[in-house]
């Protein structure tokens, strides 16, 4: 576990952010103190899905949305939650 002072915090969010996101949590000390924990947000079962299709390739973000990738896929939904609602329907 990473620990940080608040200024240094403040100074570097986003690398932080990014390192809760990939998991890491981070300890955030005032006065040598912990006060809290930074660590990503739980992931639902399809935001696990998406991150999946994404990390192999299959599926891209566009416009905030996942879809599935053009090459990789050449049947199905346009969207990565009609797909996952298709599924489970």
């Amino acid at each position: 576990m990473k620990t940080v002072n608040i200024a240094t915090l403040k100074a570097k969010l986003s690398e932080y952010v990014r390192l809760a996101k990939a998991g890491e949590t981070i300890r955030i000390l005032d006065r040598r103190r912990a006060v809290a924990n930074l660590s990503g947000a739980s992931l639902t079962e399809s935001e696990r899905l998406a991150r999946s299709l994404v990390d192999e390739g299959i599926a891209m973000w566009e416009g905030g949305k996942p879809c599935f990738h053009p090459r990789k896929l050449r049947k199905g939904p346009a969207h990565l939650a009609d797909a996952v609602l298709e599924d489970r329907g």
